[in-house]
């Protein structure tokens, strides 16, 4: 007799009277949130649904443990340029449209003990006490506030301890004031790429390239992840792991992908072509032959980028420069095949008048801003103290 027949049918819930079937409603903010992300981090969808999904649990406080333990501790994972810094950015921009509410710490800078006492400030008689600890509670404890540990893998042991803390306790204790930090109001993000070399061996025995189909992108994604979470339990204790909330995977990017980050990056690299009375469009030849040299699983977006600078913006401003091309200029690249010789693209103007009227009216903005940025001012009102901070990062960059 058959397995089928062996099975009898299980028998359904039989649903009080009056109970209604729930469904999916419309009403959750956060739908916004993801839908914002998913047109900014492009070929992660499942990475930015997971985030969301950790967000609703947090919003009505559906965590075990302490309730003074961060909103949620998320550890991203996955092989370097695939969006796990920049989602973590655009959630902090979109949470905090006004500016506020995002710290960065580049966890790089702290590879030395002595060296985490920047972040916490340092003890009575020690060099630096009068210095403020780069954890601003200004920030910290900003409703929704967006805390960005990258790179955690290139952090030392003492700042893994003081993260810990955080992930359990919810607060920090800083040394050179006795302030207690609160991070109940933090949403606590960690980017990492353990185990990059074995997901770069992997990458190369599957021999991924720019037309490989999508069930091949999906099937070395949960390879990828599986490798990073194997030797994320080789560099992290188990209770340190086990703080984390959830692990979210960040997968290659497919050549779908690459292709949507290269019409972003065309549109941005038009942005600042503009200043120049230029507009440039990518015939369909010179793109596919752009992403076919800058696509690379194991790198992600990032030489693409580089690709765009070497054999676009390099020979474009050139051609400004020499007057090869006027300002003011409607700009085609095309592909001509020649590869033998390395002369694969070519540049191609028609001189655009409206085009050099919106340059020119950039370029006079600026001037003028800039005189005024450089004019002796009288007096200085001191900043107000109402308002959003300047949102900062510990690695020095500052974004509203």
């Amino acid at each position: 007799m058959s397995t089928a027949h062996q099975l009898a049918p299980l028998p359904g819930d039989e649903i009080p009277e009056g109970m209604q079937l729930a469904t999916r409603g419309t009403a959750n903010p956060l739908d916004a949130i993801e839908q914002d992300l998913r047109t900014a981090i492009f070929g992660q969808n499942r990475a930015i649904e997971s985030v969301i999904r950790a967000m609703n649990r947090a919003r009505y406080g559906f965590a075990a443990g302490n309730r003074n333990r961060p909103l949620v501790n998320l550890m991203f994972l996955g092989p370097t340029g695939v969006g796990k810094s920049e989602c973590a950015k655009r959630l902090a921009s979109r949470l905090h449209p006004e500016g506020g509410g995002f710290l960065k710490v580049d966890c790089s800078l702290f590879s030395q003990g002595h060296e985490v006492s920047a972040l916490v400030g340092a003890p009575p008689s020690y060099v630096g006490r009068d210095q403020k600890p780069l954890l601003d509670p200004d920030i910290i404890e900003t409703e929704n506030s967006v805390l960005l540990f990258d790179e955690i893998e290139k952090g030392t042991s003492e700042l893994w301890n003081l993260l810990l803390q955080i992930m359990e306790d919810g607060e920090v204790t800083l040394l050179n004031s006795g302030r207690t930090v609160s991070f109940r109001n933090t949403i606590l993000i960690m980017t990492t790429n353990v185990g990059a070399k074995e997901m770069v061996d992997y990458l190369d025995k599957r021999n991924i390239g720019f037309r490989s189909t999508r069930q091949d992108m999906e099937a070395t994604g949960q390879q990828i992840f599986q490798i990073g979470f194997e030797a994320l339990q080789r560099h992290f204790r188990p209770e340190w792991i086990n703080r984390i909330d959830e692990i979210i995977a960040f997968r290659p990017l497919s050549s779908a992908t690459m292709s949507r980050i290269f019409d972003r990056m065309i549109d941005e690299a038009n942005g600042q072509y503009i200043n120049y009375g230029v507009k440039v469009d990518v015939s369909e030849a010179a793109k596919d032959h752009i992403l076919r040299k800058g696509y690379n699983p194991t790198f992600g977006a990032r030489p693409l980028r580089a690709r765009l600078l070497k054999d676009l913006d390099a020979p474009l401003a050139d051609l400004l420069a020499s007057g090869g091309i006027p300002q003011g200029s409607r700009v085609l690249v095309a592909f001509n095949g020649n590869e033998t010789f390395g002369e694969e693209l070519s540049f191609y103007f028609q001189p655009d008048a409206e085009l050099e009227a919106q340059g020119r009216k950039r370029r006079d903005t600026a001037a003028q801003t800039k005189k005024r940025a450089t004019a002796p001012q009288e007096s200085k009102s001191p900043p107000s103290s109402q308002g959003p901070a300047m949102a900062k990062s510990i690695d020095g960059s500052h974004r509203r």
